[in-house]
């Protein structure tokens, strides 16, 4: 009895600390629903942008030496999302790419916004993004993109007077089969984050598995291009890892979606990552971005929303669709409603929460060009981009 006893309590011991985080991110379900989220805003001001314009932007550079903004929007995702695993039949619109003149509040609109063309894009082959990363010497941009032949990773010569992505080349590698964000430490060599070890369209019930049992299954890869060759390698493993920023010469910021939870490792001159320590955030931490030392972290407070908003926009957004559906769709499309959060952090000032809200939906970037004291947010299933300004 008495060895029984020993088990248990040891048992009980080892997973405690995984039972409270489960607790944890079950009680959020709870909490942070869209009538109960303790509404936050820090912003001096803000207004939503370009809503009739671009929807689903899930990523956003800043060029702050432009006053330059590059977002990466995918109407597409509606329809196809490897991540969260949306496969609906029919044709797939593919993502575009956007530069947003933020720098003068005054410059109307319809001129802020302009598109970026792709040159040399592969005929016939599909483009739906997620992160993005961006080397300024060398005017080199990184894209995740969600194939439908396969995940793999874009490269461009980006070309801002003549707003050209000129495409150069595609990456692929089995050891970036899910690739959802980017860190660049120079043009060739790079961090790249795989969110699930079985993507949804792989196994749906081990993808799953991975997501609500929190699992580290998800991983960071170190990739280096030399000439055509691809060398990776995997660096790190975590649950759900999304987003990813490099803060300084020794550390790198990574997200874990599912845990709530936003990782430091030490990174060592061979680009290896040692785990030091890790910070909690009430939400699904999403992308990732350094703005004057500080993290901004970007992300999902209530699962089961961002789960009916993403998989009912098919069909909100889409006129013919929306004319076919019944009369409780047709009410649900009039007043849906999902949450964002946007938080920063820094070592010395801890974490600090600057929006929380349903005003814009689906947050999933935050950047910020503190010198100017503007701010942007782009939501995942989010019509237009929030613009703040401090």
């Amino acid at each position: 009895m008495a060895v029984k006893t020993v088990f248990f309590v040891l048992a009980l011991a080892v997973l405690s600390p995984f039972l409270y985080q489960r607790g944890q991110f079950a009680l959020s379900f709870y909490t942070n629903a869209p009538s109960r989220l303790v509404k936050i805003n820090a912003f001096r001001s803000h207004s939503i942008k370009f809503a009739d314009r671009v929807r689903s932007c899930e990523d956003v550079l800043l060029l702050e030496d432009r006053g330059l903004a590059i977002l990466a929007c995918d109407p597409g995702r509606e329809r196809w999302n490897t991540v969260l695993g949306i496969f609906h039949p029919g044709p797939v619109t593919s993502a575009g790419l956007y530069a947003y003149e933020y720098k003068d509040a005054g410059t109307p609109d319809a001129e802020a916004l302009k598109s970026i063309e792709l040159a040399n894009f592969p005929a016939g082959q599909d483009f739906h993004t997620l992160g993005m990363a961006y080397d300024k010497a060398t005017s080199t941009l990184l894209v995740c993109n969600h194939a439908q032949a396969g995940s793999r990773l874009e490269m461009f010569k980006l070309d801002i007077a003549a707003l050209t992505a000129s495409h150069i080349r595609t990456i692929v590698h089995p050891l970036v089969h899910a690739p959802n964000a980017i860190a660049l430490i120079n043009s060739n060599e790079f961090y790249v984050t795989n969110d699930h070890l079985f993507p949804v369209r792989r196994s749906n019930i081990l993808s799953k598995m991975e997501t609500y049992l929190a699992t580290p299954t998800g991983t960071i890869v170190h990739v280096e291009l030399r000439g055509d060759a691809v060398q990776a390698n995997v660096v790190a493993r975590l649950a759900f890892a999304n987003g990813i920023e490099i803060l300084n010469s020794t550390t790198v910021a990574v997200s874990s979606t599912n845990q709530g939870v936003v990782y430091l490792y030490t990174k060592s001159s061979d680009a290896t990552l040692k785990y030091r320590s890790q910070f909690p955030v009430p939400f699904m931490p999403d992308n990732l971005s350094l703005s004057a030392g500080k993290l901004l972290i970007a992300g999902h407070p209530h699962l089961p929303t961002l789960l009916q908003f993403s998989r009912t926009r098919h069909i909100c957004n889409d006129p013919a669709e929306l004319a076919k559906a019944t009369a409780e769709m047709k009410e649900y499309c009039s007043n849906a409603e999902a949450t964002s959060w946007v938080s920063e952090w820094s070592e010395t000032g801890g974490l600090r929460h600057l929006y929380a809200g349903t005003e814009y939906p689906t947050s999933a970037t935050a950047a910020r060009d503190a010198k100017r004291g503007v701010g942007i947010v782009a939501g995942l299933y989010a019509k237009g981009i929030m613009v703040w300004r401090e």
